[in-house]
C-alpha cells in the first residue's frame, strides 16, 4: 500500500513536468515554422530604427530622405480610395502583369523547346548571348519604333525583361533532367512523348520557378523605366512626378508601394512553387 501511494505521488509530480515539455516542444514546433518571420521582422524593425535615427540625429538630411513616420503617413493617406497613390496602382499593376505573363508564355515554351534539342541551342547560343546581354535602356527606342509611345511599348519593355530569367532557368532545368530517369522510363517502354511529359516536364518544373519569381521582379523594376516613356498613369510616372515637385514624402511612398507589391507577388509564387513541388518533400533537402 505504501508503495502504491508513493507511485500515485510520483505520478501527480510528474504531471507539471510533462505538461512543461508538452509546451516547450508546442513552442518549438511554432518557433521553426515561423522563425523567418520572426526574423524578418527583428530586421525591419532595425532597419526602421537605423532610417528614423539617421534623419532625428541629422546623419542624413529630411529634405532628401524623409524619415519612416512622414513616409508611412503618406503612404496610408496615399492608398486610401482617396488617396493620390490608389488611381495610380492599378495601371502599373496591369501593365506589369500584362507583361510578366507574356514573358512566362515565350520563356516557359522557348526554354523547353531549345532544352529539348541540343542542335538547337547550339545554333541559337551566340543570337541568344548577345540579345541577353543588351541593355534594357538601349532598346528603348527599338521599342517605341515598333509599339508606338502607348501601352504596348510598355508592357514590350517588360515582357523583355522578364523573359530572359524564365528563358534561362528553363532551358538550364530542361537540360540538367538526369538521364536516368530518361532510361528508366525507356526501360519500362515508354515512348519519346511519354517521356517528355511524364518525365522530364515534372522533373524540371521545380527549377523554372526560381527564374519565375526572379522575372516577377525583374518585371516591376522595368516598369518604373518604361511608365517614363510618355506615361500618363502609374506608380513610376507618380514616382518622377513627385521628384520634380520635390514631394519627396510621396516619392517614397511610391517607391514603398513598388517594393510591397512585389513582395506580395512574390510571395503568391512562392506559395504555387510550393503547391506544385509538394512531391518533393521528402526526396530532395528542400
Amino acid at each position: 500500500m505504501a508503495n502504491e501511494i508513493q507511485l500515485q505521488a510520483g505520478t501527480v509530480h510528474d504531471i507539471p513536468i510533462r505538461d512543461a515539455v508538452a509546451r516547450s516542444i508546442i513552442i518549438w514546433k511554432w518557433y521553426a515554422k515561423y522563425d523567418k518571420y520572426l526574423y524578418g521582422s527583428l530586421g525591419l524593425a532595425f532597419f526602421l530604427f537605423l532610417w528614423w535615427f539617421a534623419n532625428s540625429t541629422g546623419l542624413l538630411n529630411p529634405k532628401f530622405l524623409s524619415p519612416p513616420q512622414t513616409v508611412l503617413t503618406t503612404l496610408i493617406f496615399g492608398v486610401l480610395p482617396d488617396g493620390d497613390i490608389w488611381p495610380e496602382i492599378g495601371p502599373s499593376l496591369r501593365r506589369g502583369l500584362e507583361g510578366f505573363a507574356i514573358a512566362a508564355a515565350l520563356g516557359i515554351s522557348g526554354g523547353i523547346v531549345v532544352g529539348s534539342l541540343t542542335f538547337l541551342e547550339k545554333i541559337l547560343a551566340p543570337i541568344l548571348l548577345f540579345f541577353r546581354n543588351l541593355s534594357i535602356l538601349a532598346l528603348f527606342p527599338v521599342f517605341l519604333l515598333f509599339f508606338g509611345i502607348g501601352e504596348g511599348s510598355k508592357i514590350a519593355i517588360v515582357a523583355w525583361a522578364s523573359f530572359w530569367p524564365i528563358f534561362i532557368t528553363t532551358t538550364s532545368a530542361v537540360k540538367g533532367v538526369e538521364q536516368i530517369l530518361i532510361n528508366a522510363a525507356r526501360t519500362l517502354g515508354a515512348g519519346r512523348s511519354y517521356i517528355f511529359v511524364h518525365v522530364v516536364l515534372p522533373a524540371a518544373f521545380p527549377n523554372i520557378f526560381p527564374g519565375i519569381r526572379l522575372a516577377a521582379g525583374y518585371a516591376f523594376t522595368a516598369l518604373v523605366a518604361a511608365e517614363y516613356l510618355g506615361a500618363t498613369e502609374g506608380l513610376g510616372i507618380y514616382i518622377r512626378a513627385s521628384q520634380e515637385r520635390f514631394e519627396i514624402p510621396s516619392m517614397y511612398a511610391g517607391i514603398v508601394v513598388l517594393g510591397l507589391i512585389g513582395v506580395a507577388i512574390n510571395l503568391v509564387l512562392t506559395r504555387v512553387e510550393e503547391r506544385f513541388t509538394r512531391w518533393q518533400l521528402g526526396i530532395t533537402n528542400r
